[in-house]
């Protein structure tokens, strides 16, 4: 498992986030401040003293939804609704709140509520109704308010102004796919920057609205808000003075423990792209310390497709000096290859260069782009060793043939020795053995375990010919998917290649032509009774093991491969199918011996 940690806003890293939720072995921890002050989030931080902002945290959680059923579309449409504000639609919102009948309500409101289950909808209903209490009888602005903000104010409240509890709160009820943390412990900041020029931004809204394009030179976390005796002093100030008077009230927050742990247990770094002044520099600066002793060996700047207000007229050297002023540490810049839309400047760090922009949406990021980048760099740090067992059933002519496949197949990335059994050796790059019995696979993959160094492991045996590019394609999976154990090569999941295969091998006995078709549907039905498991072709001869996911395992006992696979799936080994070519050839099919190795094995699930 790759555990990932992204720094984030609330919008920047989208498509990255739901690509990496693709990976079945990357565990994603989310790593956002809580300062933004815009419009209706600004209105709900002034009108709660102490309260963070929950914008970015709610569009985060709007990625992590899954969105797999009507009563998770309802509740993410629910966080996401914008309210108008007016008196009637308030009113009945909170008498709903408090009575649970959804008749006054409008649409679409009362639909996504009546699709809820009941627990889900009590939940939200209670959190709702906590902040309806506090604001009854005040002249609260509900207009443009996303009514999920409102939950999370209505959790903050009910946790006595524990934003982190709060946020937690809120990502139990929507049931994330990963991690959602607050960077920092819960102190109120109020996020400030500085130009070059002295001109002061006085709020997070400001740094991210219109400007001009001075660069920002400083950011500064308050703990209080400019008072207007406060500005009024400042404005009377140069730009040295104003730096003395914000960094003489600065305050940077503590790193939240969950925060300071997810960092320490990080494969991989990502900073995000984003607005960079307000939902990221700030939160580098808050993890300084931890991202200095962080021993990820990958942490890489995903750098911005175009310049933001805050960011005009700047390189993305610029950009990665920033963040190492406030405390990120880089090893990789990840970069779209536009410098039209993003100057580069003179980077002095390994760039992942590449169209990592959506052609299609060419203003986001290439989320599957990007994934597939950050975490090649992982794979790059060994060549993968690959040792591959053939056994090709009494067609030693034939050995020539398959070396000479064997050594023109592109093995770029990967490193492969081939081992014949029980053939004379046809060339010296590769090696001979001799493993005697039905089962010789199952002998060598004992003996791999025991004795080998490699990677991987490849058995192909068979009185047929498996093809060594389906091998590659089958280790390139394993790569990519770091927690499958196991990759079997399915030649029945084309119709035409199965009928053709069992009439290769039986069609002179009608017969055992059609007991080759049965027996091949009930191996598969058996198998899965006995392992849970759905395997088109159990008794495949193509077979790909990964040492990491098998070696320290109680020992497998039994010859025949289904007993091996069976416990190797029985101790937890994840075990994937992926098409494969399999060619027969007239006169050497061995039905008896196919027949042998079927009921032996059709016992190992029986017993």
């Amino acid at each position: 498992m790759t555990r990932i940690v992204l720094f984030c806003g609330g919008r920047g890293s989208a498509t990255i986030i739901r690509a990496l939720l693709r990976q079945s072995d990357v565990e994603l921890t989310l790593l956002v401040n809580a300062y933004d002050d815009g419009l209706s989030t600004g209105a709900l931080r002034n009108f709660i003293p102490g309260m963070l902002g929950p914008s970015d945290f709610r569009k985060n959680l709007s990625y992590l939804f899954g969105n797999y059923s009507q009563a998770q579309y309802a509740l993410k449409s629910l966080m996401e609704y914008r309210l108008a504000g007016g008196a009637g639609e308030i009113e009945n919102l909170a008498r709903f709140t408090s009575t649970g009948n959804a008749v006054t309500l409008d649409e679409p409101v009362r639909g996504w509520f009546t699709q809820l289950p009941p627990v889900t909808s009590q939940r939200l209903r209670t959190l709702l109704a906590r902040f309806f209490a506090l604001a009854a009888g005040t002249s609260f602005d509900y207009r443009d308010c996303s009514l999920g903000n409102l939950v999370f104010a209505g959790a903050y409240l009910e946790h006595g102004s524990d934003f982190n509890a709060a946020a937690a709160t809120v990502a139990d009820l929507v049931g994330t796919r990963a991690r959602l943390l607050n960077v920092g412990e819960q102190q109120n900041r109020i996020l400030v920057g500085l130009k070059h020029d002295g001109t002061l931004l006085a709020s997070e809204a400001e740094i991210v609205g219109p400007q001009s394009a001075v660069p920002i030179t400083g950011l500064y976390l308050l703990a209080q808000q400019l008072t207007p005796d406060d500005l009024q002093a400042l404005a009377d100030m140069d730009a040295a003075a104003k730096h003395a008077f914000l960094s003489a009230r600065d305050s940077v927050p503590a790193l939240s423990p969950f925060a300071s742990a997810a960092i320490a247990s990080a494969d991989i770094i990502l900073y995000g792209p984003g607005t960079q002044h307000s939902s990221l520099l700030p939160s580098y600066r808050i993890a300084a310390d931890a991202l200095a002793a962080s021993p990820a060996a990958v942490k890489t700047l995903v750098m911005n497709l175009d310049s933001d207000q805050d960011i005009q007229k700047l390189t993305a050297r610029d950009i990665l000096d920033a963040a190492r002023r406030y405390g990120a540490r880089v090893s990789h810049v990840l970069m779209n290859d536009a410098p039209d839309r993003m100057p580069p400047g003179n980077l002095d760090l390994p760039v992942l260069l590449g169209p990592f922009a959506n052609p299609a949406r060419p203003a986001v990021h290439n989320g599957t782009a990007v994934a597939d980048a950050v975490l090649g760099l992982t794979m790059r740090r060994a060549t993968p060793s690959v040792e591959i067992f053939a056994d090709i059933h009494n067609r030693s002519v034939a050995s020539d043939e398959l070396v000479e496949e064997f050594l023109e197949t592109d093995w770029t990335g990967v490193a492969p020795h081939l081992t014949l059994n029980r053939v004379a050796q046809p060339d010296a790059s590769v090696g001979i053995s001799d493993f005697a019995g039905l089962f010789p696979d199952t002998a060598y993959f004992r003996n791999w375990l025991a004795h080998g160094a490699s990677d991987y492991l490849v058995l192909m045996t068979g009185d047929g010919a498996y093809r060594f590019a389906d091998v590659r394609a089958i280790i390139a999976l394993l790569e990519q998917q770091q927690s499958l154990g196991g990759v079997f090569g399915s030649r029945t999941q084309s119709r035409r290649q199965f009928i053709t295969s069992v009439r290769a091998a039986y069609g002179e006995n009608r017969l055992l032509y059609w007991l080759g078709k049965v027996a091949a549907f009930f191996l598969s039905t058996l198998f899965y009774l006995r392992t849970g498991i759905i395997v088109s072709d159990p008794l495949t001869g193509l077979r790909v093991f990964r040492r990491r996911a098998i070696t320290g395992l109680p020992d497998i006992k039994g010859d025949a491969p289904l007993a091996l696979v069976r416990q190797l799936i029985a101790q937890g080994v994840e075990v994937a199918e992926l098409p494969v070519l399999y060619r027969t050839f007239s006169g050497f099919t061995d039905p008896k011996w196919r027949m042998r190795r079927g009921l032996r094995n059709l016992a190992s699930l029986l017993t």
